[in-house]
Parts: C-alpha cells; structure tokens; sequence
C-alpha cells in the first residue's frame, strides 16, 4: 500500500508556486491509516464542482488578453493560486495568532477567546483563497462595473447603503448557498504531520465565516470569530493573497518583466500583534517592492493603450450582449442560471453576431440576439480592431486626489479648437492606480509596523514609503479611427 501521505493529497503543478497542494477524499480505512479524521469531502470536491469549473472559462486578464497573446489565463488557475498562498499565510501566522487570543491583550480585549486549531485557520483560508472569484461573471471586472451595478448590494448594518452589488457579493450567495454544505464537510488542511492536518474533534468551517472574508469593502461583525475578523486585512488589506498571486502570474503570463515579488519575506515579517495583522519594519523593502511591481503591471498591462481602447468599444458592447444571453435579471435571482454564464457562452454568441447571424434592431432580452451596431463593435473587438486610437496621453504621480482633475484639464487644452468643433469625435479615458491603498480594517487607515525596538507603530504609509506616489492617473485621448 502507498504510504498514507501519498493518498492524502494530490499534487498540482503550477508555473508561479512549483507544486499546490489539493486534498483527496479518503476512504474509512485510508483515514484510520493516516490517523486523519473520517471525512465525506476533500478539497477535490469542491473543485470538481460546477462553479469552480466554471471559472476555467473565465480569463484572468479581460481584454488584455487581445494585446499580450500569451495571456491566455483563467481565474482557475489563479484561485488554485490563492488557495496556496492563503495556505502560506495562515501557516506562517498561526504561532502569533495563537499567542495574541491567548493573552487578550490590546485589542485583543482582556479575555481569552476559543483559540482554534492550526488546520482549521489554514483551511478556512485556503478555501476562502480558491473561493474569492467565483462569483465572477465574463469578462470578471467588466461585468461588475457595466452588469452588476444595475442592483445594489444585499443589505448589511456595516455596509453603505448606496454600495452596488459586485462580485464579491455573488461570491458570498454562492458560498453561502450552494457550496455551504460542501465545505462544512471539510476535515483537514494538507499537511505531512496528521497533528496538524487535522481539525480538533468539534471543529468545522462555517461557510458564514468564508463570505464575510470575502466581502469587499470589509464587514464589520461581531458574531464572527475574533481570530477570522483579525483575519480578514489578508483579502482586503494593504498586500492580499490575491494580489499577491495575481502580479506575480499576470507578470509571468503576460511575459512582462515587472520585477521581483518576494511574497516569503512578507510573510515571514508578518505576525499578529496586540493591534492585529502587523509587518515588522525589517519586511517593508519587500513590502515596497511588491507594491512597485503592480504598480508597473497598472502601468504597462492593465492601462495599455490598446487594452483600453478595446475596453472602451467593450463598454458600449458588452450589457446589451450579455441581456442577449442572460437577461436582465439580477445573478442573485437567478444562480442556477448564472452558473451557465461564462465567456465561452458570450464569446460563442458574439461570433455569431460578427457574422451577421441573430441581429435584430429591436431584441428581446434572451432572445439571444443583438442590434446591429453592437454586433458590429463584437466582430471588431474579436479581430482586434478597435474604432479608437488614443492620440493624447498625459501621466501624473501625485500624493493628491487633484491629480485626475490636472490631467483632464490638460489633455482639454492640448484638443483645442478641434474638441470644441467635434466633441463627438473623441472620447477621454483617465485610469487611477493607487500604488499604495491604505489597510481598512484600521480606523485610521494606517499599517500596522512593529520597530526594532518592539513599538507598535501606525505611521501613515505615505510616510513610510516616500518614494511611491500615492496615485498614479493615467489619461488619454482616443479618436475615431479613421479620422484625422
């Protein structure tokens, strides 16, 4: 018989992380064998379902994926990477979370709370990591912002009334509904020693616990655990397991040299102190460095000229395509549906439309048809045609939020005479990359940095790394194409 550790876990190769770990269902015997819990779900499982498979037909990267060939990318592969370095994490900060709900100090409070096992702390973020896009819809981004704000989000006594519904709140139903009984079977986390695979006897995974992780902006709950509220900083905080994995795989993919990401060093600087998730200061090179990384991928790949002038024919396309197969109806009414709409449905339909085929100049929603002005933008933006060629492009590096304002008015006086004669004829598109978004579990929005000396610093970041602007806009002028 194989040596138990083999049935225990199946490896994945991956071109960023080397191998990922991904638990097998173990049989009675095969769990007694390896002295693990007795389980009736894996981590196999929840991949092998339909909304995690559906994710491979997802991109990672939208239409960008038009300019860097390579770039071919699904939000599969990138959950798989999430899952490993929320894994990563939680390994790395179980000694300290473990030390601070022990001594409930700070704000910790002056009592002890239920301090939970390392394989339950590891495997709640792991499946949070592998769970955190799967309520995308095609074109990930893009159908928040041109779909989904449509509805608002469902309500929550911490969440802004006005907040839209967004992906991470399909994310959460989807969790919550779907895949809650799934993961409420799980037993273990992957790992050598039985000891710390293993669940404590009366532990389990609250899928409750995963939605409010994933939540964006984070929630604030107080029936939530204390250990998975201290948690939360690694899915919306200053550096995320997602970003984390996204800049280094976007880079890779893409072939783009962004520079190194030490994600080790951050972790192994990072622990939980009396304030919460804390980066002692010997880690903010790497910190700085991870940070001018995805500032660079902003820059050269997610606002690329091109990328953005496919993106704006998108932004006329795209709604009334997506009613042509789905309709107008809220995701959240509708998941079973939701479920069969991927980019490979969309794009098949739009191909469709290119030819000339189901074009209509009144359509029905679900009609699976379209006008002919937007099939015609579809065949475009599947051949890489765009109809806009930017011919203005003005950059600004500013601590202010006056930078997009600055770079508008700029590229309005170098149109001139000719903006004012044809404004139809030329469209501005200003992008912001903020290089160094602040930690909002803190009140302050400030990072959390332990000294040498052992002081528990929250300076503003803007001081802290100087030589990061705090907004980097991005603005262009695109034209016609066609016209001179």
């Amino acid at each position: 018989m194989p040596h138990p550790r083999f049935e225990a876990v199946n490896l994945i190769s991956d071109p960023v992380h080397g191998y990922i770990e991904l638990t097998k269902r173990l049989t009675t015997e095969q769990s007694e064998r390896a002295r693990l819990p007795v389980e009736s779900v894996a981590e196999e499982d929840l991949l092998d379902t339909q909304w995690l498979q559906r994710m491979r037909r997802i991109s990672q990267l939208q239409s960008a994926r038009w300019v860097f060939p390579s770039a071919e990318h699904s939000r599969f592969v990138h959950a798989l990477g999430v899952m490993h370095e929320a894994g990563l994490w939680g390994q790395a900060l179980y000694p300290t979370l473990r030390e601070a709900l022990s001594a409930g100090v700070g704000d910790w409070g002056k009592a002890s709370t239920a301090i939970p096992s390392e394989a339950l702390v590891v495997e709640t973020l792991r499946v949070a990591g592998l769970l955190h896009d799967v309520g995308h819809g095609p074109f990930a981004h893009f159908f928040d912002e041109h779909v989904l704000t449509r509805w608002a989000a469902p309500p929550h006594p911490s969440r802004d009334p006005a907040k839209r519904l967004t992906h991470e709140d399909l994310s959460q139903a989807i969790v919550e509904r779907d895949l809650g009984a799934l993961i409420e079977q799980l037993r273990r986390a992957p790992a050598g020693d039985p000891e710390r695979a293993a669940f404590a006897a009366d532990e389990r995974i609250d899928p409750r616990w995963i939605g409010f992780l994933l939540s964006k902006p984070p929630l604030a709950d107080a029936t939530m655990p204390l250990w998975v509220q201290r948690l939360q900083p690694l899915f919306s905080g200053i550096f995320t397991v997602d970003n984390l994995d996204y800049v280094r795989r976007d880079a890779l993919m893409t072939g783009v040299s962004s520079g190194p990401v030490d994600a080790d060093r951050l972790r192994r600087y990072a622990f939980m102190s009396e304030r919460g998730l804390a980066l002692y200061e010997a880690g903010l090179g790497a910190l700085e460095m991870f940070l001018t990384a995805r500032l660079f991928m902003y820059n050269t790949v997610y606002f690329h000229r091109t990328v953005r002038a496919i993106d704006l024919d998108l932004a006329e396309a795209f709604a009334p395509a997506v009613d042509a197969v789905f309709g107008d109806r809220n995701p959240l009414d509708a998941l079973a549906d939701y479920v069969m709409l991927d980019e490979y449905a969309l794009i098949h339909q739009a191909a469709l439309w290119a030819r000339g085929e189901q074009v209509d100049d009144h359509p029905a929603p679900r009609s699976g048809c379209v006008t002919p002005r937007v099939a015609e933008l579809w065949r475009g933006i599947l051949l890489r045609r765009p109809t806009w060629r930017a011919v203005r492009e003005v950059r600004h590096d500013s601590r202010s939020e006056a930078a997009r304002d600055r770079v508008e008015r700029e590229l309005r006086e170098s149109l001139g005479l000719a903006l004012r004669a044809e404004p139809e004829r030329f469209r501005f598109d200003l992008a912001d990359a903020d290089a160094r978004p602040q930690n909002p579990l803190l009140v302050e929005g400030r990072l959390v940095v332990a000294g040498r000396d052992g002081s528990l610093d929250v300076t503003p970041l803007d001081a802290m790394l100087e030589r990061l602007p705090a907004v980097v806009t991005v603005g262009r002028v695109y034209e016609r194409a066609g016209q001179e």
